[in-house]
């Protein structure tokens, strides 16, 4: 038998199809599958290919309902032990992360909506709040996680950080009638027999509303009215929901007989009713977030049987409407708006066309596509193909220093083929309005407060949470720098520069405070370095061959050997002349060596002008500054600009704002440090002081640079042009 994983639930495990078929398709991957969940409201013997454990609650409502399940099931997977854990929405993620971070086993979760955004939560405050703590607890210590649409997946994102994958409520792939232009010949005889069977009409048009929560404010109600305006129609009302007495009641009593209210079906015979149908609606209205994010099964239903939909504006549902050419979105949702709308569907050419999309559209909207989701993220788990990497900071603009030697690790990788995982540092919030999406991504939170003496560096992620996702992936894993070195001595250390001598020259540059900072992180530096030398079984690599010396040195377990630098920079040297003698200067500006660049620059007299600066956090006032550009904005920039200013007064690695002025810029004028060792001269001017820097930089102002200056400027920048980063 192979691994367990236990699925839990807090529904009823009958009417749970999205659970049904996550838990069969985990069986089919060889794992043992453990089902957890409720009797209630259906006691009834279950059927399953796999094992089901089901609980049976006192309360069985309201917030003592809520706590006695979290209790049952924290004990129910303390008994079962699974090696990897599946949490299906919110009411199941607490006892589930407990237990994975105790037990340090994979956490898979699945959220089957925007739980927050439930119409019963929003108009609860307090109750919202109890579950967001919940939430905010939890999100954080999945490994894995799931979700029903891409907007759901991009508002978590951008709450919670990471990547989300998105498996939407498709069918199971059924042998459908129709090739995949969406011919199918015998369609009218097949609508026939499928009517006559049922007791259907068989000369009118049908409309079908289906669904097991057709509740009040869900279009039902302007549905029926709008159905009542139509004679040569009959709806079929097909499931159940709080709307349906009340809408029964009015037909009845309107005299509305062209109006069949069907009650709850077998899927079976759902199946059949729709297959019999013309026009099948889905017109929820947007009431709550929920709503407004919903795509609802009954969608993906009506393009199983090939019918075309009239669909409420909601995002993801006109998304797919729109996409496949399906049917048509109503600007509005009133009965006049349905009747409108259905009655232009159904002209001849309207309708073949549509119908022939819905069909076409069959053939992509199943499980069998979308299942592939859950087969890419088990790989992911059992490191199959799969490639962790570890970056000291998140990859999202600006980006900087080693988040570029990390950015272009990530492209080299993911152009062989290989899923890439992406786990990174933040200081702030887990979420973010622009989320790195080139691969999937972990976004983890970094400790306010040291702890102990390592340097702050690494303590400062060598959190609890880092430590777990460390210790459950598989893969190919890859640390770069020391910052990520505490969380395991395994997989391939990537080295950026020396950090202890980095440090050193920062607490030279600094002053006060900062610089007692700068000093006491330099000692635990030194002995971090050491002892990691020592313990490091897995294989390093640097960027340089001065920092692999300055490792080697170390007497170290794995020696270092030097790999280029895998930067995202394409090389594209101007040609032309510069516009205007524009000098230019990039860096995270909270760095010493770039505030220097910015106070050195501004003390030049007479002043140096044009001048630009464009990075990120500099200090307030700073004239001529560009906060935070995009990368295509900084590519603009160093196409415009005569002159670039590298300035580092020390030589370790190699700065990565040398490595773009030298692909992408004219005259580069830098601190004799920033190139020393690197072989640039005669491409590079250099400095050791600011009036020199001065000279150098009006003079670089007055060069003319022709094409033959490019080509002499490709040739050294030819020796950083890694084919497989571009």
């Amino acid at each position: 038998m192979g691994p367990t994983v236990v699925l839990s639930v807090i529904n009823d495990l009958h009417s749970d199809q999205r659970v049904h078929r996550t838990a069969t398709l985990w069986a089919e991957r060889g794992y043992r599958v453990v089902l957890v969940g409720r009797t209630y409201p259906n006691p009834a013997p279950l059927d399953r290919s796999y094992e089901t454990h089901r609980m049976s609650c006192r309360v069985n409502r309201g917030p003592l309902f809520y706590v006695e399940f979290q209790v049952r099931l924290w004990f129910a997977l303390k008994r079962l032990q699974p090696d990897v854990y599946l949490a299906n929405d919110l009411d199941t993620l607490a006892p589930n992360a407990l237990w994975a971070m105790r037990r340090a086993k994979p956490l898979v979760y699945d959220s089957h909506e925007y739980f927050l955004g439930a119409p019963e939560l929003e108009a609860r405050p307090i109750v919202q709040c109890l579950w967001r703590l919940v939430e905010r607890y939890g999100i954080p210590r999945t490994d894995f996680r799931v979700t029903v649409n891409q907007s759901i997946a991009d508002q978590y994102a951008r709450e919670y950080g990471g990547t989300w994958d998105v498996v939407r409520n498709v069918p199971l792939a059924a042998d459908l009638p129709w090739g995949t232009d969406g011919e199918r010949p015998d369609a009218e005889e097949h609508k026939r027999a499928m009517r006559e069977s049922l007791g259907l009409p068989l000369d009118q048009t049908i409309w079908i509303l289906q669904g097991a929560g057709i509740n009040v404010d869900r279009g039902a109600e302007e549905l029926v009215e709008a159905a009542a305006q139509c004679p040569e129609v009959e709806l079929l009302v097909v499931g159940s929901g709080d709307a349906i007495p009340q809408l029964q009641q009015h037909a009845a009593a309107q005299g509305w007989s062209n109006v069949h209210f069907v009650g709850r079906v077998p899927r079976e015979q759902l199946q059949r009713y729709t297959q019999a149908a013309d026009l099948g609606f889905s017109l929820d209205k947007p009431k709550s977030q929920n709503y407004r994010w919903s795509l609802p099964n009954k969608l993906f239903d009506y393009l199983q049987a090939g019918i075309p939909v009239v669909a409420s504006d909601l995002i993801e549902v006109a998304r797919v409407v729109r996409d496949s050419g399906a049917g048509i979105v109503l600007d509005q949702l009133s009965p006049a708006a349905i009747s409108n709308a259905a009655r232009a569907l159904m002209q001849p050419t309207a309708y073949a066309a549509a119908t022939r999309a819905a069909r076409q559209a069959a053939h992509h909207y199943h499980w069998g596509h979308e299942g592939q989701v859950w087969h890419r993220l088990i790989d992911r788990l059992e490191g199959r193909a799969t490639h962790h990497i570890w970056s000291m900071d998140r990859l999202e603009p600006p980006r900087y220093g080693g988040t570029l030697e990390v950015l272009g690790h990530v492209r080299a990788v993911a152009s062989t083929g290989q899923q890439v995982v992406v786990h990174a540092f933040t200081r702030y919030a887990l979420g973010s309005d622009a989320p790195f999406a080139e691969v999937h991504t972990n976004v983890l939170q970094r400790t306010r407060f040291p702890r102990s003496l390592r340097p702050w560096i690494v303590q400062s992620r060598q959190t609890r949470i880092a430590r777990h996702q460390a210790a459950i992936q598989r893969g190919t894993v890859t640390y770069h720098g020391l910052h990520c070195s505490g969380l395991s001595t395994d997989g391939t250390l990537r080295l950026h520069n020396p950090e202890s001598a980095y440090y050193a020259s920062l607490a030279h540059q600094a002053s006060g405070l900062k610089k007692g900072y700068y000093v006491a992180e330099t000692w635990a530096l030194r002995l971090w370095e050491r002892h990691v030398a020592a313990a490091w079984s897995g294989p390093v690599s640097a960027i340089t061959p001065l920092d692999a010396d300055a490792w080697n040195a170390l007497s170290p377990r794995s020696s270092a050997v030097w790999v280029p630098p895998h930067h995202p920079f394409t090389q594209s040297v101007p040609v032309d002349a510069a516009s205007t003698p524009l000098v230019l200067a990039v860096g995270k500006f909270s760095v010493e060596e770039n505030a220097a660049a910015i106070k050195g620059l501004l003390a030049a007299n007479p002043p140096i002008a044009p001048l630009c600066f464009a990075g990120h956090n500099a200090p307030s006032g700073t004239p001529h500054y560009i906060d935070r550009p995009t990368d295509t904005e900084l590519d603009q920039l160093y196409a415009d600009a005569q002159v670039v200013v590298v300035h580092a007064e020390h030589s370790l690695g190699i700065k990565f704002k040398l490595i773009q002025a030298l692909l992408q810029g004219r005259h580069i004028v830098a601190h004799v440090k920033a190139v020393e060792g690197l072989g640039l001269e005669g491409r590079v001017q250099t400095y050791t002081t600011w009036p020199e820097a001065y000279a150098l930089i009006r003079k670089a102002q007055e060069e003319h640079w022709t094409p033959e200056c490019a080509v002499r400027a490709r040739e050294v920048a030819a020796r950083f042009v890694v084919p497989h980063s571009n």
